[in-house]
């Protein structure tokens, strides 16, 4: 399950060095896109071993983070290598291929491809 963040944690995260990449969701509350990429997401997140850090914001309670990302239109997720460094960033909902190359692009884990919908 992806870990909620508030604002406050959400630039925490950035703030504070990590050795894990991460992964962040950023949606609203009444978006039906949004609850279709967090369902998503979960099913790719139970279909494999990451080694990422799953994040969501909801950017009905967190205007700021909207504001220094530049959010305009959801959903929206991001990636983030170990060193903190932004990889990919994807707006609109996308099939669960999308977001399970998103996580694998910063994933140290390899792990058996044949488990992987993309295959490699």
């Amino acid at each position: 399950m992806m870990q909620p963040l508030d604002e406050t944690a959400v630039f925490k995260r950035f703030e504070k060095p990590s050795s894990r990449a991460f992964f962040f969701l950023f949606y609203t509350t009444h978006c039906a896109q949004c609850k279709i990429a967090n369902a998503r997401i979960e099913r790719v997140m139970q279909n494999g071993t990451f080694e990422v850090d799953f994040f969501k914001c909801n950017l009905d309670e967190a205007p700021k983070v909207s504001e220094h990302f530049g959010i305009r239109s959801v959903p929206v997720c991001m990636t983030y290598n170990q060193k903190g460094e932004q990889q990919r960033v994807e707006y609109a909902l996308k099939s669960e291929a999308v977001y399970e190359s998103m996580v694998l692009s910063v994933n140290t884990r390899k792990g058996d491809p044949k488990l992987r919908l993309l295959g490699f």
